[in-house]
């Protein structure tokens, strides 16, 4: 079918909003271990509509991460948390028409959730939006055009507007490079990415584990798709579970635990991956740790890349559990946090988590590593799954 539009029109990210049950400890946590700085929050007005009230921090390449608690529980925020732990609720597009990006979404018969929504500010500034159901779950994609708008978004006052373009104090500067989300059926999720969006196929890759786990089987599997905007560069990876034993895949866990499909990860962009989790460290931020077999197959695994030899010192990258990929002598270093449950030590947290990736002229999603990623947090499934049985039987005795 021929489409009058052929780009939705994206720009980049305008922001994440994340729902919470404790606002002020999630804010907490993002200021004190990602260095994200408070610009804004809602008013009054906002939050007697709505039911809920925002945080607006300023995160990583001066990304909003909105973050919103509940109110009142018929909310948007209070219905969501009633189904999932906290967790990625809106993902914030800007575009450049809201005209022709809505024009875009009807024709495809995209979800709509509301009409076009235009606010005006004291200075004559615009804000449009408009926003989508998605086909993961109850996650939500909103378009937003602004021109001079002197707001944050509609409603919510600056309250620090002069840190807008201050640098990330651990080097979070370039903003989200990728998000990940996890579903039962991914091809039900690329193909809304495909035909609503209009975005293509970029990668992919499956494979299964090798290692033996009594608790969870005799292994699990991954299959991933990424689809992304050419125009914009903006990317999606899909996981979903790869039969044999498709129940005791991670990706399976993450959709029991999130009750629903959802954004596993957002992976943030860094110029200097060491010292940026040098310095989250110091922060008491936790991260998956590689195998030590990782790092004995990895001169092997350099050479088959064709890549002798990166710029950063080898044992502060393994020291540091920092994983390595490329092809051609280009390369990228990327490590993934432990999920936000564990981080707050508080299980409705939920098992959203971060990525941290510094690209070296990769452009790929580590292929190599993603059986080293899936590895580490099955390790740490199972971990969870010990300490769980034991407090069972505690619980009996």
């Amino acid at each position: 079918m021929k489409h009058a539009n052929k780009s939705i029109g994206l720009i980049g990210y305008h922001s994440i909003q994340y729902f919470a049950r404790d606002l002020k400890s999630c804010v907490h946590w993002h200021i004190e271990k990602f260095g994200f700085e408070e610009i804004a929050k809602s008013n009054s007005a906002w939050e007697k509509k709505h039911g809920m009230r925002s945080v607006v921090l300023r995160g990583a390449g001066n990304i909003g991460w909105i973050i919103t608690e509940p109110i009142e529980k018929a909310s948007t925020a209070g219905r969501y948390l009633n189904n999932h732990p906290d967790g990625v609720a809106y993902i914030n597009f800007r575009v450049k028409s809201i005209k022709k990006t809505a024009e875009f979404l009807v024709e495809r018969k995209a979800p709509i959730l509301y009409d076009i929504e235009v606010h005006k500010s004291k200075n004559a500034g615009t804000w449009k939006e408009i926003a989508i159901a998605t086909a993961l779950d109850d996650v939500g994609f909103r378009f937003i055009e602004e021109k001079k708008y002197d707001l944050f978004a509609p409603d919510h006052e600056w309250t620090n507007a002069n840190t807008k373009n201050n640098d990330n104090r651990l080097g979070l500067d370039l903003g989200i490079d990728h998000v990940t989300c996890n579903g039962r059926s991914m091809h039900a999720i690329t193909e809304f990415y495909a035909h609503c969006m209009g975005f293509k196929r970029y990668w992919g890759i499956e494979f299964h584990t090798t290692h033996h786990k009594p608790e969870l089987g005799t292994g699990s599997g991954l299959e991933s798709i990424v689809m992304w905007d050419k125009e914009s560069g903006i990317k999606f990876a899909t996981n979903q579970p790869l039969a044999p034993y498709y129940n005791n895949s991670q990706i399976q866990i993450y959709v029991e635990d999130n009750h629903g499909s959802g954004v596993q990860h957002i992976a943030l962009g860094t110029k200097n991956i060491i010292n940026t989790v040098e310095k989250l460290k110091v922060k008491g931020a936790v991260f998956l740790e590689a195998s030590d077999k990782y790092y004995e197959q990895l001169p092997s695994r350099m050479k088959k890349m064709k890549l002798q030899k990166i710029k950063e010192p080898m044992e502060i990258v393994k020291k540091n559990n920092i994983l390595l990929d490329g092809s051609n002598g280009k390369y990228l270093l990327q490590i993934f946090m432990k999920e936000q449950c564990v981080q707050m030590k508080n299980k409705t947290a939920g098992p959203f988590f971060y990525e941290i990736i510094q690209r070296a002229g990769d452009e790929s999603f580590g292929e190599g590593n993603f059986k080293a990623l899936f590895d580490s947090i099955e390790k740490q499934q199972v971990t969870d799954h010990r300490q769980e049985m034991r407090e069972r039987v505690d619980s009996l005795c």
